[in-house]
């Protein structure tokens, strides 16, 4: 036990930097997932921890499942759902500083890819927001770190450390296949490892993270295919050939990494390959070194790439590559040090300014995200404000009075629940159903009314609400929208009632939000079964 404790101790000491930065991050993510509410897809991912299974509708399941394991250990509050994200950044910078130390052999290159990667604007948000990129930009870099050794290093034991990782990749999203492409290609392309692809470890681990990925095949098998029908035919309706879609693309990026870091990126992926590829001299010159890059150089690019002319077609979100950004910010660094170091060893004048300016230029604007989403009030008046009952609310609004819904309904719940026909909660959408299930005393479940065929997000409630739905029952339906209750109930009910709404109003009285809340009594049945496409 001594032996083990001297040897943290030691560890620790020795990578200090490291835990200094861990420990901000920590402190920092930690305020931070305290302050504003759950956002609706983080309380929808919650809704899938709940209801644990192989598949859902619009994802694989590793995110509900990763939800589970932490409020399974430490309870269901704000803190703890978004603790499982803080988790997976504190992680995915870890084996950043790791790989960094394994590819440049110097600390100082390492720390300096950790903070760059932790002062991004996408790494504030993944890093405390749980999302299925959250887990997705972990396990990505995890299997960049033993592919790495598995291929560079010749240690074939790591193409199965790989593959496990892999499979969580697969199990978290479907982009999470462009992991491949870029080790494919970096094998096909350098003669030295070549004979690597007919080996058969590549193949096993291969064949090992489809294993690992195939409860979540079967349960699609049968479930026709749902979350197939969800992102490849559902998400891509309406989207055609479109100019300002690539332009949405690089502005995504913009914001994502900082205009500074993304410009600084695309430098460093030209400079690096051109230098690495046709001039064999430079700082890396050592064979494990040049090749990392070049490997990473691939895993990075080659994604990049694939997303422009994908972005003619369709929407190519800013978070679709965060799973890169690790990576790319070893590379930034090893290009500013690789370009840039004199004979004693330190950075010239020239890398320290990109360095600091790039690290500034991120930091400035993850400290204007936090501010806006601590102090959404700093927001002009008409993207907070309602302007009367019964008018629609602006986007900001949404923000607010999730407790005081909560206990409202916990109210109305307890006096229809005394009703011998039975009870039910309802809403009209998947995003209100789940912040209302989360911010609700006792979490009851909602379901939702009358979903369209076509509607794209949120059908998981169809097939968790199959047979809960009493005939004769009623049911309390809470919206933030004065009539939408009219396509969803009024068909489906003998009778509807109308309680008084929920007006949250600021000290000065002016309208942040309200909800509406609707009695449909004695559900008649009948409602439509739109889960599937097909």
């Amino acid at each position: 036990m001594n032996k083990l404790k001297n040897c943290m101790v030691t560890t620790i000491k020795k990578h200090s930097g490291l835990v200094g930065v861990l420990a901000v991050v920590l402190l920092s993510h930690s305020l931070l997932a305290v302050i504003p509410p759950l956002f609706s897809d983080e309380t929808t991912f919650w809704e899938w921890s709940r209801h644990l299974d192989f598949g859902y509708y619009a994802h694989p399941p590793m995110t509900g499942w990763l939800i589970a394991l932490v409020t399974g250990i430490f309870g269901t509050y704000q803190y703890t759902v978004r603790l499982t994200s803080i988790l997976l950044h504190l992680g995915t910078i870890g084996l950043l500083y790791y790989l960094a130390l394994e590819v440049t052999r110097e600390k100082r290159a390492a720390l300096l890819a950790s903070i760059l990667y932790a002062l991004l604007p996408i790494s504030l948000f993944l890093g405390t927001a749980i999302t299925t990129d959250s887990p997705l930009v972990f396990f990505f870099t995890a299997a960049t770190v033993f592919v790495r050794k598995a291929i560079i290093e010749e240690q074939k034991r790591f193409w199965y450390y790989a593959a496990i990782a892999c499979g969580g990749m697969l199990l978290t999203k479907f982009i999470a296949v462009l992991f491949f492409p870029g080790v494919f290609f970096f094998l096909l392309l350098h003669p030295g490892y070549r004979h690597q692809i007919f080996s058969k470890e590549p193949y096993l681990a291969f064949s090992l993270s489809l294993l690992i990925f195939s409860p979540f095949l079967y349960w699609n098998m049968t479930h026709d295919w749902l979350t197939f029908q969800f992102n490849l035919v559902q998400r891509q309706k309406s989207q055609g050939y479109n100019l300002e879609r690539p332009v949405r693309y690089v502005a995504g990026q913009l914001l994502a990494a900082s205009p500074l870091v993304f410009v600084l990126l695309l430098v460093a992926l030209a400079v690096l390959l051109v230098r690495l590829t046709r001039q064999p001299g430079g700082r890396y010159t050592g064979h494990s070194d040049r090749q990392s890059i070049l490997l990473l150089l691939s895993m990075v690019a080659i994604p990049l790439a694939f997303y422009l002319p994908v972005s003619f077609f369709a929407d190519v979100g800013a978070h679709y590559t965060a799973m890169l950004y690790p990576a790319a910010s070893l590379l930034i660094v090893v290009w500013l040090m690789f370009a840039g170091v004199t004979k004693a060893g330190g950075l010239v004048k020239k890398a320290k300014w990109l360095f600091g300016a790039a690290a500034v230029s991120s930091g400035l604007m993850s400290l204007g995200m936090l501010i806006l989403i601590i102090f959404p009030k700093m927001l002009p008046d008409r993207m907070i404000y309602t302007p009367a009952l019964y008018a629609d609310a602006p986007l900001v609004s949404h923000y607010f009075g999730w407790k005081q819904a909560g206990e409202r309904i916990a109210e109305i719940r307890e006096e229809w629940a005394q009703r011998p026909e039975g009870l039910f909660m309802t809403s009209k959408d998947y995003g209100l159903a789940s912040m209302l299930g989360f911010y609700t005393p006792g979490h009851p479940q909602f379901y939702l009314m009358n979903v369209d065929k076509n509607v794209v997000h949120g059908k998981s409630f169809l097939l968790w609400e199959k047979g809960k739905k009493k005939l004769g029952a009623n049911t309390i339906y809470v919206s933030d929208t004065p009539d939408s209750y009219r396509s969803r109930l009024t068909t489906f009910f003998k009778e509807i009632k109308h309680l008084s709404p929920l007006v949250i109003r600021e000290k000065d009285g002016r309208i942040l939000r309200i909800f509406y809340f609707t009695v449909g009594i004695h559900y008649l049945g009948g409602e439509p079964d739109n889960l599937s496409l097909w």
